[in-house]
């Protein structure tokens, strides 16, 4: 059976009204109408296809390093090179412990080190050292000008692919210095099979299997113990780039945070090189002790206060939003804090593991919408950011019922004061924000006119992400629940009359009415589980808890709370 053609793309088409021999109805064109699962399963032939890539790239450079160095080499080496991977790795987990990177790209960065790079830079070096009449291995002029630079790139591409590919999700120099350690792990992994295999297999011949030993066991202090960090340390300094890059908007810092980094990043693995090359043992010493070292230790210190300055910007960003009503100010501490953090995840686990996931989804789900935020302040993320603020909202917002906070008190302190901004004004400690481009968000200050808060008679009025025109879409809009208070209308369902503010054992915070949370919680004491004293019957379906009286979290002062 056939039917009678659309015709042009722009031609009318007769309508169907039942009648005998009118044309059946074609539709111009053919919107996009994905098929369900579609998206799915293009993940799953993404997946396949890079899994069969990394495992004909791994089989070709162990292939080569085998062949290299003799199968009692190889397993010699590839037996000691696991050694710092299962120290080093939980390292670089335990710095990126506010939004953990997931652990499909961890391995994609590791699996990238250990196979892409190492394969590229293994076929690129030896050329090289060809080309410059040295020996097969590589020679001191291969080492020193060509390995840096094309080692150092073939590592800092992948930590620039997943900043292109995850643009939204990348947040910064901490996710930048996670991938950096993971490509450098699995590039030192490979290359410590090649250098222990070697000098097994050359001793071995030499002196027989007990000099082999010894050897490979001095080398692997070297390398393995001694100076671990050394490709992960200089991969870090693209990383940093990459990560200045990310979260600025202009466009040469973009463009060239990166390549200082690399440059930097191929400078200090010359200079690694070359002190191992050219300048002998005791050369070799100096580079380690008085370069090397402090840099080390710089880097350290470095990551650990990039890590301490992002708890303090997701606590002043989620902050933005208890001003304006959209969170409990409690709760801040348990998601910026790393103790904060520890403690509500304590106090769930004593309900079951479905309170336990609970906990974790809503600190996660509040991590996720204070790096928005930061980039919304910032203007390095587009428009559509404020429809997925308003669904981290919305979400955020679903997942509290079902936590078990720990007891307030011991968190009431940390709560500052809510006092209004005036026009301009840079939201606890942040940098000022510009009046135009997000208007009425939260944060950006001003009257009514701008979306931002009415305080009339000491009490404020609930002010909705996105300014007027997004109101209606959140909860507690003007089309919902009365948004902001109008003329005769009714008062909007969260307001509560101002009352004597009372002290942290009342259940009040400083500059908080004590009982009464702004705008979207109607009360900071709802929806704790029973078993707590002083407290209101939990959700259904949670156990009371352990029996006895938890001791306090505590040591929670005023913000910024210590890490």
């Amino acid at each position: 059976m056939s039917y009678p053609s659309g015709g042009p793309a722009d031609a009318p088409q007769p309508a169907a009204n039942g009648s005998a021999g009118a044309p059946y109805p074609q539709p111009n064109t053919l919107g996009p109408h994905p098929v369900p699962g579609q998206r799915r399963n293009r993940g799953l032939l993404i997946g396949i296809v890079i899994a069969v890539v990394f495992a004909i790239a791994g089989l070709l450079i162990f292939g080569i390093v085998a062949k290299s160095v003799g199968a009692s080499g190889f397993l010699w080496g590839i037996g000691l090179a696991f050694v710092p991977i299962v120290i080093i790795i939980p390292l670089y987990l335990w710095l990126d412990r506010y939004e953990p990177e997931p652990v499909r790209f961890l391995v994609f960065a590791l699996c990238w080190g250990a196979f892409i790079a190492t394969l590229a830079a293994l076929l690129i070096n030896t050329q090289a050292a060809s080309l410059l009449h040295e020996t097969t291995g590589g020679g001191n002029r291969a080492a020193v000008f060509v390995a840096p630079p094309v080692e150092e790139f073939a590592k800092g591409s992948v930590i620039l692919l997943l900043a292109l590919v995850r643009r939204k999700e990348f947040d910064g120099i901490i996710d930048s210095l996670v991938y950096a350690g993971m490509v450098g792990i699995g590039f030192a992994f490979t290359e410590n099979i090649l250098y222990l295999g070697r000098v097994f297999n050359q001793l071995s011949e030499e002196g027989g299997s007990a000099a082999g030993v010894q050897g490979v066991i001095g080398l692997f202090i070297l390398r393995c113990v001694v100076s671990p960090f050394a490709h992960p340390l200089f991969t870090s300094c693209t990383a940093i780039g990459i990560g200045i890059a990310v979260r600025h908007r202009s466009t040469a810092v973009r463009f060239l945070a990166p390549v200082v980094g690399y440059l930097t990043a191929v400078l200090l693995h010359g200079l690694w090189n070359g002190g191992a090359s050219w300048a002998g043992g005791s050369g070799f010493l100096t580079v380690y002790l008085f370069l090397m070292a402090p840099l080390f230790i710089a880097m350290v210190v470095f990551a650990l206060v990039m890590r301490s300055r992002e708890g303090q910007m997701i606590a002043s960003r989620l902050y933005d939003y208890v001003r304006f009503g959209w969170m409990n100010g409690q709760d801040v501490p348990l998601i910026a804090t790393l103790r904060g953090r520890k403690a509500l995840r304590q106090n769930a686990k004593r309900y079951g593991p479905q309170a336990e996931a609970a906990a974790k989804a809503f600190q996660h789900t509040a991590t996720e919408l204070a790096y928005l935020r930061d980039k919304i302040v910032r203007q390095v993320i587009g428009a559509d950011a404020l429809d997925t603020e308003k669904k981290l909202l919305d979400e955020l917002r679903a997942r509290r019922p079902s936590v078990p906070f720990p007891p307030m008190p011991a968190f009431a302190t940390a709560t500052p004061a809510i006092a209004p901004a005036g026009p301009g004004a840079p939201p606890y400690g942040g940098p000022p924000v510009p009046q135009q481009g997000y208007p009425g968000g939260p944060g950006y200050g001003g009257g009514p006119q701008q979306g931002g808060p009415a305080y009339q008679g000491g009490a404020q009025q609930p002010v909705y992400p996105g300014g007027p025109q997004q109101q209606a879409a959140y909860p507690g809009g003007p089309q919902q629940q009365g948004g902001a208070q109008q003329q005769g209308a009714a008062q909007p369902p969260y307001q509560q009359p101002q009352e004597a503010p009372r002290g942290p054992e009342q259940g009040g915070g400083p500059g908080v009415p004590g009982g009464q949370q702004p705008g979207g919680y109607p009360d900071g004491r709802t929806g704790y589980p029973s078993g707590q004293p002083g407290y209101p019957a939990g959700r259904p379906g949670y156990p009371p808890g352990p029996t006895g009286t938890p001791g306090p979290p505590g040591g929670y002062g005023p913000y910024p709370p210590s890490q």
